[in-house]
């Protein structure tokens, strides 16, 4: 650059002149190829651009295929997992509380049964009374004398006082028969609260089937909507695995700092086992051992949850057979207890060297040794490092319920994610072409101020050389007036 400028210093006014003058008119008569070349240059990038963008507007689409297809998977099978689940509830549920409605029922109808039977029984009346209003006026019919008068009397007394006798009697059997039925009566308050007992203990059954029914409903509406890949039920699928993806992440980074301190908590004593002045790739192999420690106790709780069935990041052992699965979730319970004892021995060796590297650093400061502290002072960091040490090894193994959801609900997130971007890429370089284009009108109108001159000369000389002959046709035009069809002339 200094030294084209140095060059263009060189030269002379009138030869500098020269060389503007000429490269001009160059650039005039080699416009049209230097157009051509400018517009296909920036037509090949457009073109080269556009075809990129649609590739990546393809390849979105695709991977948003992708993702809808994964989504509606995931999705489908949660649902037929729950419905499962409700399914072998509610079978249970009819076989433990339903089973013996039979029984219930023989119940019932015997209650039923002995009420009727009570009822009936305390519907019985007393024997009708003889027909005393008869034999009276049989009485009075007789025809009145005097011996007959004295008779009727005498008979009237009698039947008086009979009457009353049997009044007194018959009152006496009533309230006996009615203290009697409302003993009956009270007998069957047992048998109605049995009855009551047995008809809401199965209403209660039923209203829990009900129940159990619209929960099986709400689940078959769901898995309708996810069998007919409906936008709402996608955008619920997404929603919930975005919400699992988070609280997942948040979960296994809690999961990752109990790790580390697991790790702080045993490299010291590890040390003094492996050795730490050995390093491996400039790691020291204390930290190797202590990191396979924790791998170790993480491996061995997915082992053991997938033995009983509560993760599926291993389909293989929850379809092996109950010996089998027993057999792994002995051993991996076993490997755990045994790391996380191990842990809590390193963490007692821990307090130990810690204690000892104290007093070490003291005598070579050159004051006393510190004498060791005894009683609950001493013990209490020790029991609490003991305990951590067994604790977080059995924490760390409920890490394998966050990783399921994080790599379940993650190949969503990150699909759509990546989807995202790759759209966000195809609009960028659409952006791009359309710009290449104007850079490309912009290049040639500078190209064209630059040979402005000779363009504006050339311009003149066509306008100049093009009117008179436009004069002269405009003018034989006006006095031409002969026909150019004769037939038409004539007419």
């Amino acid at each position: 650059m200094n030294s084209f400028a140095n060059l263009v210093s060189s030269l002379s006014p009138l030869t500098l002149f020269i060389v503007v003058i000429g490269a001009i008119v160059v650039l005039f008569l080699a416009r049209e190829s230097a157009h051509a070349a400018i517009n296909s240059l920036f037509r090949a990038v457009y073109r080269s651009l556009r075809l990129a963008a649609t590739s990546l507007r393809q390849a979105a689409n695709q991977l948003r295929s992708r993702n809808r297809d994964v989504l509606l998977h995931h999705g489908r099978l949660q649902v037929e997992h729950d419905l499962a689940k409700e399914f072998a509830e509610i079978s249970s549920f009819v076989q433990r509380d339903l089973g013996g409605y039979p029984h219930i029922q023989n119940q019932i109808q015997q209650q039923i049964t002995l009420i009727q039977d009570d009822y009936e029984r305390s519907g019985q009346v007393a024997a009708p009374l003889p027909e005393w209003v008869e034999a009276v006026e049989a009485v009075a019919k007789l025809r009145k004398q005097g011996t007959t008068t004295n008779i009727n009397t005498s008979i009237l007394e009698q039947i008086h006082n009979a009457a009353e006798l049997q009044h007194k009697e018959n009152l006496k059997q009533v309230r006996e028969l009615s203290t009697e039925r409302h003993k009956i009566l009270r007998g069957m308050t047992a048998s109605w609260r049995k009855l009551v007992g047995s008809v809401d203990s199965t209403g209660a059954s039923l209203k829990e089937i009900v129940r159990r029914s619209e929960r099986i409903d709400s689940h078959m509406q769901r898995f309708n909507a996810i069998v007919d890949a409906t936008p709402a039920a996608e955008r619920a699928l997404f929603n919930s695995a975005l919400c699992q993806f988070a609280i997942a992440a948040l979960v296994t980074a809690i999961a990752i700092g109990g790790a580390f301190f697991n790790f702080h908590l045993i490299a010291l004593p590890m040390s003094e086992m492996v050795g730490s002045l050995h390093r491996v790739a400039g790691i020291r192999v204390a930290d190797i051992a202590a990191l396979v420690i924790i791998c170790l106790e993480v491996t061995a709780g997915i082992f053991l949850l997938e033995s009983l069935r509560i993760t599926r990041l291993f389909p293989l052992i929850g379809s092996m057979d109950n010996r089998m699965r027993r057999l792994i979730m002995a051993g991996a319970a076993a490997t755990l207890i045994i790391l996380a004892g191990t842990e809590a021995a390193l963490a007692f060796m821990r307090d130990q060297i810690a204690g000892d590297m104290a007093s070490l650093r003291a005598s070579l400061a050159g004051g006393e040794t510190l004498a060791a502290q005894e009683g609950i002072n001493s013990w209490i960091p020790l029991g609490a490092n003991m305990i951590l040490g067994f604790i977080l090894p059995l924490a760390l193994t409920m890490a394998a319920i966050p990783l399921e959801y994080l790599l379940q609900t993650g190949r969503s997130v990150f699909g759509s994610l990546l989807e995202w971007g790759l759209r966000s890429l195809a609009t960028v370089i659409r952006m791009l072409a359309g710009i290449s284009m104007q850079i490309s009108k912009l290049i040639t109108a500078l190209y064209d101020l630059v040979i402005a001159l000779p363009i504006w000369i050339e311009a003149n000389i066509k306008k100049m050389h093009f009117s008179p002959k436009q004069n002269t046709d405009a003018e034989w035009h006006t006095h031409d007036t002969t026909p150019a069809n004769p037939l038409s002339a004539k007419e």
